[in-house]
């Protein structure tokens, strides 16, 4: 197993769990990396954390950049990416020991698999409680179809085949500051073949302060421009495509009502649901949980695995208080 993994991890005002994240790194059984480490012009001591681990003689190619955003700092630890493949981890996550060496086994064993991705424990902060992402066997192979209805994938869990990068006309959107992975991923993966690992590889951290709680909002109008980006990329999208395209903007529509109804807007929640709400029995008993309290609208959320609409609420929340506190 003598193949080079570049490992990406952006970084931006990240000590409060960045040496957990270096220290998951470099306590890897599989040692033939490089982790590419771009600081997105952090103000805290993220840049001391991570001088310690290059004095320790760690293979670590850093880059300090003014702040530029998240998709502009992955763009570049690609660009800086020597490794037959590569790996992505942000600042918050941790990967189990033998994440790596179990990754790059089935991938020599699979040689026309050029995305990999597996299971992860969900980490909940205050809790320290580990549950499964996933509860049941992913896609593989031409996911492309099945990922543009459902995305099922984390990030720090997926390795890469880098010269296939070499298809791609763009990486990283600058223009998304939520769902750059999403939009990604899919380009990516309209041609790939991908496998799946169903043993949990990683600790994926969640908190209020994460960039899918914080803008939520967001959603709704960045899968929209994915959408519309697919369209003018690839040739027939709409027509091959058409049933598919439905359940996306299903579960846009899905997503908005959930966070209007975090926000105490009910009425705007049932009337982003009524016109999907035949799509499935899905979508209808959605509609009728629009009638329930908001805690249970929540809770039940979390018992599918859309645990992050707590955190989103526990957010909101905090927002609502502290400018009361103003007043």
């Amino acid at each position: 197993m003598s193949r080079k993994i570049s490992i990406n991890l952006c970084c931006y005002n990240s000590e409060k769990y960045l040496k957990e994240t270096l220290d998951s790194i470099v306590n890897q059984t599989y040692k033939d990396w490089e982790l590419i480490i771009i600081n997105d012009g952090s103000c805290d001591s993220t840049e001391s954390i991570i001088d310690h681990y290059i004095k320790q003689g760690y293979p670590i190619v850093y880059k300090y950049q003014e702040n530029q955003g998240l998709s502009s700092s992955r763009n570049e630890a690609i660009r800086l990416s020597c490794g037959d493949y590569i790996a992505f981890i942000d600042h918050d996550d941790m990967w189990l020991p033998h994440k790596l060496e179990t990754q790059l086994r089935y991938l020599q064993t699979h040689p026309e698999c050029g995305f990999l991705y597996s299971n992860a424990y969900v980490l909940q902060d205050k809790k320290q409680r580990l549950i499964f992402s996933m509860q049941t066997t992913m896609p593989e192979g031409s996911v492309f179809r099945t990922f543009l209805v459902r995305y099922p994938v984390n990030m720090q869990t997926v390795v890469i085949k880098k010269t296939l990068l070499d298809n791609m006309d763009h990486w990283f959107d600058k223009k998304l500051d939520l769902s750059e992975e999403y939009d990604f991923f899919l380009r990516f993966l309209h041609n790939v073949q991908a496998g799946y690992q169903r043993e949990p590889l990683i600790m994926y951290r969640l908190h209020s302060n994460m960039s899918t709680v914080k803008k939520f909002h967001k959603i709704e109008e960045e899968c929209l421009y994915i959408l519309d980006k697919l369209r003018k990329s690839i040739p027939n999208f709409e027509e091959k495509y058409q049933d598919e395209i439905r359940l996306f903007r299903s579960r846009i529509a899905s997503v908005m009502a959930a966070e209007y109804i975090l926000q105490g807007e009910i009425n705007k929640a049932r009337s982003v649901l009524r016109s999907y709400m035949f799509v499935s029995a899905k979508y209808f008993v959605l509609y009728l949980m629009t009638y329930m309290p908001v805690l249970l609208y929540v809770w039940l959320h979390e018992m599918r695995g859309g645990i992050i609409l707590r955190q989103r609420l526990r957010y909101l929340r905090s927002k609502k208080l502290s400018r009361n506190d103003c007043q």
